[in-house]
Order: structure tokens, then sequence, then C-alpha cells
């Protein structure tokens, strides 16, 4: 009664925060007690953590109802197709993690390190949630996930997180790092400079309420979390991104140096993925079967080339649909508030 009271007076802010190695994008939505929303975006390097801080200090102060919440993205975590604690050793080391079911069928988890670590990054300004991307992709693709036996693919910049469902059951899950595409084009001359790399960290059934946690007792206070339901699933299509071009004239000349960059990320992506599929066939872990349709969320508007090469090299049949990794957070925080 008091929560509902205090929608009616105050403005609920959600500040939301997705963090890449070199870039961090937050986005800030205002529902007013009327209902009225008003958002804003702004991109900082992620070096510049004071401009950061001040940006999100600012919204804060608009409102005493405010949500800050982030996305993992570490290296570390993962999901397992079981919840049960005991099975979940096979999987990862227990005793360093916090894992969380999700309805009861499967199970994800990250390092007790890695969300310490956040706290400490986030201590000025303060985290309430900290949301997984394989939560963010089986809410994104729902509906695919209850009907389908296909592989779900969420790429970022730098990171692919990727899972296998068989009508909602979880056979397979992994995250796969890009920190290492900079080897992998200098192996075909691509490019000169490495990439800069930055752990980041997880979540929860819905996401880590970061109120709750005491960081002396390594995180052993969080709770398990309700399950999110009803959010808004989309019809199945295909979206390409036209290749970067310099128009002289009407000649139309394509930008060699984007297109090769483009190319190289996109296979290294694919040789991933490959690598992430032939493991799920081969590793007597996990139940396999044979995959024919794949489901991507493009956050970061890729090229054609890794549809084309998981068609023609893999035989799969690939559907592609935008992801805004903001707003799709800003969902979750107001499932989960």
């Amino acid at each position: 009664m008091f929560a509902k009271l205090k929608n009616l007076l105050y403005t609920q802010i959600y500040i939301n925060i997705v963090a890449g190695n070199k870039q961090t994008t937050i986005y800030v939505e205002e529902i007013s007690f009327n209902g009225s929303v008003q958002s804003t975006e702004e991109k900082f390097e992620t070096s510049q953590s004071k401009k950061i801080n001040a940006f999100i200090l600012k919204n804060t102060k608009k409102s005493p109802i405010h949500y800050i919440t982030i996305l993992d993205s570490s290296i570390s975590q993962g999901a397992t197709p079981t919840c049960s604690s005991t099975e979940m050793t096979q999987f990862c080391d227990m005793g360093i993690v916090k894992h969380i079911c999700y309805n009861k069928q499967w199970g994800y988890y990250t390092s007790k390190l890695d969300i310490l670590e956040f706290q400490n990054k986030y201590k000025k300004i303060g985290l309430d949630f900290i949301f997984s991307p394989f939560l963010m992709l089986v809410n994104f693709f729902k509906e695919k996930v209850e009907k389908e036996l296909a592989l779900f693919i969420l790429v970022g910049v730098d990171s692919i997180t990727l899972s296998v469902y068989d009508h909602s059951k979880l056979l397979f899950a992994e995250q796969l790092d890009m920190q290492n595409q900079n080897e992998f084009q200098e192996e075909l001359g691509m490019v000169d400079e490495a990439l800069p790399t930055e752990d980041l960290t997880l979540d929860d059934d819905i996401g880590i309420d970061l109120e709750t946690i005491d960081a002396s007792d390594e995180l052993d206070s969080l709770d398990d979390f309700d399950t999110i339901e009803n959010l808004d699933t989309f019809d199945e299509m295909d979206e390409f991104s036209e290749d970067d071009s310099e128009e002289i004239g009407e000649v139309i000349v394509p930008n060699l140096a984007d297109t090769e960059s483009s190319f190289g990320e996109d296979y290294h992506r694919f040789s991933l993925i490959q690598s992430a599929i032939n493991k799920f066939y081969k590793d007597d872990r996990f139940s396999s079967d044979f995959i024919e349709q794949v489901f991507i969320a493009d956050s970061i508007g890729m090229g054609t080339e890794l549809k084309k090469f998981l068609e023609e090299e893999m035989f799969l049949n690939v559907f592609i649909r935008k992801i805004d990794l903001c707003l799709e957070l800003c969902e979750l925080a107001k499932v989960e508030k």
C-alpha cells in the first residue's frame, strides 16, 4: 500500500547501465505519477568513471524512487541445464559462485568475487540489481524458447551469450569472449592494436538485489527472486545492417577498411559459435539434439556475414532480430522492483 502511494507522489527513475570494455551506455527512464514517460541516453568512455558517476547521481536526485541496474558481462558467468546445487558441480565450482534457479528448471551463476568487484566499482552510486544476459536472452525470445528446439544467441561488442533450448528446457549455455579478437585478426593481417578487456559480473532468477548484499559475508545472504513472466515477445523476422559506404556522384564505393573489419569480426564470432556447438554435440554432460534453427539478438548492428557463415558452413536456418540492451534491461528492472 505504501509503495503504491509513493508511486502516486513521486516520479520513478530507472537508470540502466550497459558497460563494455571501451564504451558505457546509460539509459534513464522517468515515469511520472500520471504514467507519462521521458527518457534520455548518454554514452561515455568506460574509463570516464567520474563523468559516469556524476551523470547517474544527477538523475538519482530527481526522485527518492530510483533504481540503478547493470547488465553483467563477465566471462566467468554461465548457465547450467540443472538448478540442483549438487548437479551444478559438474559445470562450476559451487564454492566460489552465486547460483540462481530459473523457473526451477535450470540455473545460472557468477563468481562472488565478480559481484564484489561490481559493488566496489559503483560504490559511490550504489547498484540495486545486476541482470544476467542469459536471463535477458530467454525473455527476449520467450515465445520462441517455449515452442522451438533452437540455438539462441545474444551478440554484443565484447561477448556472445549462447543458449540451446528444447521447448523451454535448457540443454546448453556458454558465455563466449571476444577479447582475443585482436589475435585472431592479426593472423588475417587486419589490426594492429590490442583490444582492452575488463571483467564484469552477474545476477539472479531475475536480478541480484544489491541492497541486501553484505560484502563481509561474501554474498551468502542473497535470496532467490521471482520468475519474470508476461514480457513482450516479437514476431520472427530477419534484420540486416547495410554495409558502410562512401557515395561519390552516382557511384557507391564500399569502405574497404570497414568491410574488412566487419568480415573479420563476424568470422571470429562464427568460429566461437561453431566451437561452442561442437562442444554441445560432443560433451557427455549435455543432452544434445540436432540444431536446425538459430535466433540471434543483435545489439551491435552487425553485418550479414555471420548469418551467411552459419547458413553456408553449418546449414542452419538463421533469423536475426535487433535488440536494445538498455531498453530490455529497463524492462527487467520494472518487473523486479
